[in-house]
């Protein structure tokens, strides 16, 4: 860490300096400048409270209502631009999707919860395999990093925090309608009603959206990846009585269009195998693609004119083809998506004193979604997501995902009579079922499929927790702004797994329970040394629970996987201040994580069926630096930045699936890390244009994105390779003219991906499973427009 170390020290004493040549004492640091200064800081609740952006000790990022709206924040691909180092992973397909920080990912089929947890107004939440619905949010916050403490079990690599806008005390609110490209249609709009001032007040807001997709099926004629949203949301705070509040958000979404699915990327050619550089194993790769419709072995199906089975050169010629057209492909079909999700919270809080608060949080969630596919992303039926027969037919059939989710939490916040000591103390309790139905057919197209599977269970997750945390000012006992906080959870965790009768382990298949239980805890101790810049270093640990995987076979339990276990440490240095007269903020965090029985998935085929096995990968150890920060040279010009360094690697890597597969020594290396580009960052500038004031306020913004290559697989150098993706640059701009004329009315035009950057944005590994893997190419450039008006 002593490069780290340095790193962070530089800055320190640049600021430092800087600080010391414009503010020659602590009383002219207090002045009114400076606190003007604090008051463009943003707000964050990373510790469950208040606070100042600047001030807390951890590696957080922040997006305002107003940074959402000008970066034009639409869905959860949208964030990655905005937060270098948080990667927001597709699955098979757009809407499958889950975030990753600081290299703790979430494998497909893995049955593992994700290690970067979201929460809508403090309640966990998932968007139930639908991508969700992204307006009216007052904030958006990324906590990086374990996160056990305060934000449940399972978060081993941080936290996205959503934040719906509350009602406002007065009568109001605002309609924004965007068009664009591909038939864009979107309506967003939100009215404050204050029923009876500052007693019962209450929020409307909705969001309809509509767009045609940018990958076109060649044999159907239709557009892949169309969007079609409807959401509702309602808002009504409470104020019986001075010290008590009750907000509940109720809403309701619905998604339709249709999936936009990975395209093929690689296979491995009949009789491929790849010897490991490290285990010196030569693995017989999976050749399933190939065999089938590669090398005439069926006829009629492979080589010829472009249909259902057949494209000329058969999977060569189409993997040649499909690199060439990366927005365009040949599906048999298309594959449209349904889902819907409902949402409910619950939030009270009762001023016990000036210094002791009472809040309860409850939450549930339901949400539906079917989502096909056509995993080889190709016009060959390899490996689709229905069955011949039954209840799961098709095609288009499709996955089938019916989640349920009831939260409560209770928390008792305070500070001490001489505001020295500040705490929290709460309970959790979560209950949730999750029912999964994944049909498979191999060969759909052949007379008769080379196999067939339908994987069918109910999983149930009960959770319970205890918690607390205390920061303690240590300014008069050792030295101005020094603080030391320490906080610990400890969490039950009863996981189950019942069988439905069509299951393809049925028979035999009894009740599966296991019960987990693990301490997570959070050790910091920062440094105020002056208004302007905090040092802080912070020690944590979590883990995520262990749990059963629907798609492998159950008996003796050889489907269970154990908990994953994760500590790290950051050292960090925050500025907020002025920089030769300007406003200037800056953070930098370097930081050590190891992570020990990492859950991650392998896939391969057993008894003729695609298998994904969760297993515990004995270590991993991820090393990374994050910085950020703006400053505003002129009073015209603001310059931003960002980066995120990411040295992630498997450093206890071998694991032995011979129960597993019931093939003796099979042992396979885990030897990519998947989902963690080495370097990633983003440049940009805001120029407010000489205009009167009494034109409005216009500004220019262009941002830029950058990211290294990353795989997509654990196995690129042994059982999976072909899973290696390049790095990418998109650069996007904006011209806004505010509040014009001086009325209520806002325009803004806008463009993405502004130099046409053909890219891949995630990846699917099927290496293992189905002889191939497949990508999602990014969005081509986009233009579009916006006009706002409030009231």
């Amino acid at each position: 860490m002593s490069s780290a170390t340095a790193a962070i020290a530089m800055p320190v004493l640049l600021a430092a300096g800087a600080f010391a040549q414009t503010a020659p004492s602590t009383e002219q640091a207090n002045t009114a400048p400076l606190q003007a200064v604090d008051n463009a800081d943003i707000v964050v609740t990373a510790q469950r409270r208040e606070e100042s952006l600047s001030k807390v000790p951890l590696s957080v990022a922040a997006l305002s209502a107003d940074t959402l709206q000008t970066r034009v924040v639409t869905k959860e691909q949208d964030l990655a631009s905005l937060v270098p180092g948080l990667v927001v992973k597709n699955g098979q397909n757009q809407n499958q999707l889950s975030f990753t920080m600081r290299g703790q990912t979430l494998d497909p089929f893995s049955g593992a919860s994700p290690a970067v947890l979201t929460y809508l107004n403090e309640v966990p939440f998932t968007g139930g395999n639908s991508a969700s619905a992204f307006y009216d949010f007052s904030s958006v916050q990324v906590l990086k990093g374990p996160q056990g403490t305060l934000f449940g079990r399972n978060a081993t690599g941080g936290a996205v925090l959503y934040a719906s806008t509350k009602p406002g005390e007065d009568f109001g609110g605002y309609a924004t309608i965007r068009v664009g490209e591909r038939d864009l249609i979107q309506a967003q709009a939100a009215i404050d009603i204050p029923l009876v001032p500052d007693k019962i007040l209450i929020r409307i807001a909705g969001d309809l959206q509509k767009q045609d997709g940018y990958v076109r099926n060649m044999l159907t004629g239709n557009t892949m990846g169309d969007v079609d949203t409807k959401s509702g949301r309602l808002t009504v705070v409470l104020r019986p009585t001075e010290g008590i509040e009750n907000t509940t958000v109720f809403s309701y979404s619905k998604f339709g269009g249709t999936e936009a699915n990975g395209q093929l990327y690689s296979y491995y050619p009949f009789g491929s195998t790849n010897t490991s550089t490290q285990t010196g194993i030569t693995y017989d790769l999976t050749t399933t693609l190939d065999t089938l419709y590669g090398l005439g072995l069926f006829p009629g199906v492979g080589d010829g004119p472009p249909g259902p089975g057949t494209f000329p050169g058969g999977v060569a010629g189409y993997l040649a083809w499909q690199k060439a057209h990366p927005y365009q492909t040949y599906l048999s079909y298309d594959l449209p998506h349904k889902a819907h999700s409902y949402f409910l919270s619950n939030t009270t809080t009762i001023d016990l004193s000036d210094s002791l608060t009472f809040k309860n949080i409850f939450g549930y969630q339901k949400t539906f979604a079917r989502t096909p596919g056509i995993l080889s992303g190709s016009p060959f039926a390899s490996l689709d997501l229905y069955n011949s027969t039954g209840a799961f037919s098709g095609p288009p059939g499709g996955e089938v995902f019916r989640n349920k989710s009831i939260s409560e939490e209770a928390q008792v916040q305070g500070t001490t009579a001489d505001g020295k000591l500040e705490f929290i103390v709460g309970g959790f309790y979560n209950y949730a079922t999750k029912e999964e139905a994944i049909p498979v057919i191999v060969g759909g197209e052949l007379a008769t499929p080379a196999g067939e599977v339908l994987y069918h269970t109910r999983g149930t997750t009960r959770s319970r927790a205890v918690y607390g945390q205390a920061t303690y000012d240590l300014s008069d006992a050792v030295t101005q702004g020094l603080k030391i906080t320490a906080g610990a959870r400890y969490t039950w965790e009863t996981v189950g797994m019942t069988a439905y009768d069509d299951h393809a382990f049925a028979v035999g298949f009894t009740r599966q329970k296991r019960t987990l239980k693990a301490p997570s805890w959070n050790a910091s101790l920062q440094w105020q040394f002056n208004p302007q810049n905090q040092i802080y270093f912070t020690q944590r640990g979590s883990f995520r629970a262990g749990n059963f995987n629907g798609a492998v076979v159950p008996y003796n339990d050889t489907n269970f996987f154990g908990n994953e276990y994760t500590h790290d440490f950051e050292l960090g240095y925050k500025f907020n201040g002025i920089v030769m007269g300007r406003r200037t903020h800056f953070n930098i965090a370097a930081y050590k994580q190891i992570v020990k029985k990492a859950q991650h998935s392998l896939y391969a085929v057993v008894a003729g069926a695609p298998s994904a096995f969760t297993v515990n990968v004995p270590q991993a150890t991820v090393k990374g630096v994050e910085v950020d920060g703006d400053i505003m040279p002129t009073d015209w010009l603001k310059l931003g930045f960002s980066g995120a360094y990411t040295d992630a690697k498997y450093t206890k890597n071998l694991v032995d699936l011979s129960v597993q597969t019931g093939t003796p020594g099979f042992i396979v290396p885990f030897d990519s890390y998947p989902d963690a580009p080495k370097w990633s960052g983003s440049l940009y500038f805001d120029l407010t244009l000489p205009v009167p004031s009494n034109v409005g306020d216009v500004h220019f913004r262009m941002d830029s994105y950058s990211q290294t290559y990353s795989y997509f697989s654990n196995n690129e150098f042994s059982i999976t390779p072909g899973t290696r993706i390049k790095g990418y640059t998109t650069v996007a701009a904006r011209l806004s003219w505010n509040e014009i004329m001086g009325s209520d009315v806002s325009l803004g035009v806008y463009a993405k991906n502004l130099f046409k950057e053909k890219y891949y944005q995630a990846g699917y590994v099927e290496g293992a499973a189905g002889g191939f893997n497949t990508v999602i190419p990014g969005e081509p450039q986009t233009f579009g427009a916006e006009l706002t008006m409030k009231f």
